[in-house]
């Protein structure tokens, strides 16, 4: 029962993206209570041309403990500091690697899909499976079975929109490429926007067909 609170403020921590002493405590106690040591190691695989996306060179300012000189690097900070915090809460042996890019995506000046992520694949029935006729995302299928199930392929994919805050999307807002959660008013925080749709590409989402 003493494990519910601090779930609870690990997931608030995870969100303002604090790298605090209590999130690893915290951590520390909810994996002791179960007997399960969390790692996993997720890599973020840059699929973005050359001069977009991460590869967007155009300059910037350090903000929030992003020590990015350049828009691109700036988001590819945001995406590993996001897998780094994924990394530590979930249990794999098998490498989880997510296939990422910047590209426009539908908006107006007063809405937009901000990005998405979700499994490459789906398996069901292969060996470790804890159900069968049950789909499972491809990280969690590799993880319960021990190998790679795909080796040649990625497990996850990410697409952002690249075009917020440009004419015609969004205008007046921006994203906020910043560690620390602190995001100005007019700011979104990718941070928390890329945790949240890694969770799906793992598997925190339902693969069931109610008809």
């Amino acid at each position: 029962s003493g494990s519910i609170p601090c779930l609870k403020r690990k997931l608030q921590l995870m969100l303002r993206a604090s790298r605090l002493p209590g999130l690893t405590a915290c951590l520390q106690g909810v994996l002791v209570s179960t007997g399960v040591l969390a790692a996993a190691q997720i890599t973020i695989v840059n699929k973005d041309g050359p001069g977009e996306g991460f590869n967007d060179a155009t300059a910037a300012t350090p903000v929030g403990g992003n020590s990015g000189l350049t828009v691109g690097e700036q988001r590819l900070q945001v995406f590993r500091y996001a897998a780094e915090i994924w990394s530590s809460a979930v249990n794999s042996d098998v490498e989880i690697k997510v296939d990422s890019i910047f590209d426009p995506l539908t908006c107006t000046t007063s809405s937009a899909v901000l990005g998405s992520a979700g499994p490459v694949a789906l398996y069901r029935d292969f060996s470790g499976a804890p159900l069968s006729l049950t789909y499972y995302s491809a990280a969690q299928a590799n993880a319960l079975a021990g190998v790679d199930l795909a080796p040649a392929s990625a497990d996850i994919s990410a697409t952002f929109n690249s075009e917020i805050g440009k004419t015609g999307c969004l205008q007046g807002w921006t994203w906020y490429y910043g560690l620390d959660g602190n995001k100005p008013g007019n700011a979104i925080d990718l941070l928390a926007v890329v945790l949240h749709e890694i969770g799906h590409g793992l598997g925190f989402q339902t693969f069931v067909n109610t008809s």
